[in-house]
């Protein structure tokens, strides 16, 4: 019997869907489980400041992870597509790094919940666990975790006004069908039908499922059976169908609110954004037919019944242009220097906490790695080189520098002679350019360098590390509390922002209306 390349667990039959996991074996990157349609491979994100850099060769990288900081939860809204943004990332490893510690980028203050994703991902801080994709592995007590469920009556408590109006929301084909123009919730002047709220709903289940897929179990989930019948994490003791109902309807809220906002200050949405929007007619139903599916088959199999192209391309069109009026707005969110101080010295015990000392400086640096080439092997594996190979890359490094020096020596031609003659893969890209590097991420020698008290921008030389020599060229320093005080100011000034355009298009729903129509999630 085959496995699934993923979780091992047996597959059925003929069959490439993991009934475990829910992944498709027949995918190359599957996760787990995963939806047919394109939205996978273009979710629109707000967030547009991000840490990450480029990726490099990890066949030489030498970490040593440290466990992140706890994140602070308290004040954390009540529904999780409220909290806090997606976590910020450590620069990549790289042939160069000596380790990886956990930064201060990584609290969450109470503050900092600005929604990263208008409708498809929500950033999840619960019971201390923050962010990053789970992927496609469990944790060690995943398959021990129990999962509480409920009878799925009608009502669960009989309140009209929320979302524990029905215990159910599930109706057959022909019902969810039936009921896909009705409307049932308003924002302003704008209406959301049963079709529409569909897409948003089955998004939220997909996408905490791409995300979070490998812990389902350890948040009590079992994607396999009716998400009425279990209680979700969330405090107010709502099931899965109305935790993930409840995301759907604030998603929509915020989402037209942007969207409409765009269109009073005519604002469009970036090329790319439109161009991927305006294939979407084309597009879906040639996905369905590399699936042997018609088209409505298709949006069916993922949105359930009532939801078509149409409600779909309805999404992506609110998504892109709340993106392109949120984009505008954060790049005038601009802090004074004075307004960064004071933001810092407000919340100085929580950043402390978090390891983030007011010493603690960030450097950008270029460099151009020159590798020894030759050696010698002993029996176990281990390298060495004799004092003329190392005299050879000393001067091939040297003779690099020379180059430089000879021209006009700026930033600029040092990034372009990087770019041509850098053995790093992990820079080559970006000129040799590594930013926001912090004390011991780098190997000792080239830590030394950069983190020596008299270096100032512009400054050049020499570096010889274990990997060869380094031509290198000082960018700039900042502190890091500068740099994080600035990402969480931002944040605080997007959710102010937000909230108050949100509460003018209040949200009035008629849960007695709302009919969502099944979807099996791997199928």
């Amino acid at each position: 019997m085959d496995k699934c390349k993923y979780c091992q667990a047996d597959l059925e039959e003929g069959s490439l869907i993991c009934p475990s996991c829910g992944a498709d074996n027949g995918q190359p990157d599957a996760q787990s489980p995963q939806t047919n349609l394109p939205p996978q491979e273009k979710e629109p994100e707000v967030e547009k400041r991000q840490d990450a850099e480029t990726a490099a060769d990890e066949t030489t990288e030498k970490t040593a992870e440290e466990p992140s900081a706890e994140a602070e939860t308290e004040n954390v809204p009540e529904s999780a597509e409220q909290t806090a943004p997606a976590p910020e990332s450590a620069p990549e490893p790289t042939p160069i790094q000596e380790g990886v510690k956990a930064t201060p980028g990584k609290i969450a203050l109470a503050i900092a919940a600005v929604v990263v994703l208008l409708a498809a991902l929500a950033a999840l801080v619960w019971m201390g666990v923050t962010g990053g994709k789970a992927g496609t592995e469990e944790p060690a007590d995943a398959t021990e975790a129990s999962v509480e469920t409920t009878p799925a009556t009608v009502p669960a408590d009989g309140n009209p006004e929320d979302v524990t109006c029905k215990g159910t929301y599930t109706v057959t084909d022909e019902e969810a069908l039936a009921n896909k123009d009705t409307v049932v919730a308003t924002a302003g002047e704008y209406q959301l039908t049963n079709g529409q709220l569909q897409v948003y709903y089955w998004m939220e289940v997909q996408n905490f499922l791409t995300n979070y897929g490998g812990y389902a179990p350890y948040f009590g989930l079992d994607y396999t059976k009716p998400m009425d019948t279990q209680i979700s994490m969330d405090d107010r003791g709502l099931t899965w169908q109305q935790f993930f109902l409840d995301g759907a309807l604030n998603t929509w809220q915020r989402t037209q609110a942007l969207s409409s906002e765009a269109a009073k200050n005519n604002l469009t949405m970036q090329k790319e954004d439109q161009e991927y929007l305006d294939s979407l007619e084309q597009s879906i139903p040639e996905l369905a037919e590399q699936y042997e599916m018609t088209t409505e088959e298709l949006l069916q199999r993922n949105f359930g019944a009532g939801a078509d192209v149409e409600e779909y391309q309805n999404f992506w069109e609110l998504n892109l242009s709340g993106v392109a009026y949120l984009d505008s707005q954060v790049d005038e969110m601009v802090p004074t220097d004075e307004e960064l101080e004071a933001f810092f010295n407000e919340h100085k015990e929580q950043y402390a906490n978090s390891g983030l000392s007011e010493e603690d400086q960030f450097v950008d640096v270029r460099h151009i790695l020159v590798l020894v080439e030759g050696g010698t092997q002993d029996e176990e594996g281990n390298t060495t080189y004799s004092d003329e190979e190392w005299e050879a890359c000393r001067q091939e490094a040297q003779a690099i520098l020379d180059e430089w020096l000879a021209g006009d020596a700026t930033e600029d031609s040092f990034a372009a002679l990087a770019t041509e003659k850098t053995e790093d893969p992990g820079s080559q890209s970006t000129g040799g350019l590594y930013q926001q590097v912090y004390e011991g991420q780098m190997v000792q020698a080239f830590n030394d360098w950069c983190f020596d008290e008299s270096r100032q921008t512009g400054d050049y030389g020499l570096v010889k590390t274990e990997y060869g020599y380094h031509v290198m060229y000082f960018v700039d320093s900042q502190p890091q509390w500068k740099y994080y005080a600035q990402s969480d100011w931002i944040k605080e000034q997007s959710n102010q922002m937000l909230a108050e355009l949100v509460s003018q298009y209040p949200l009035e729903v008629n849960y007695e209306d709302i009919t969502l129509a099944n979807v099996e999630l791997g199928a």
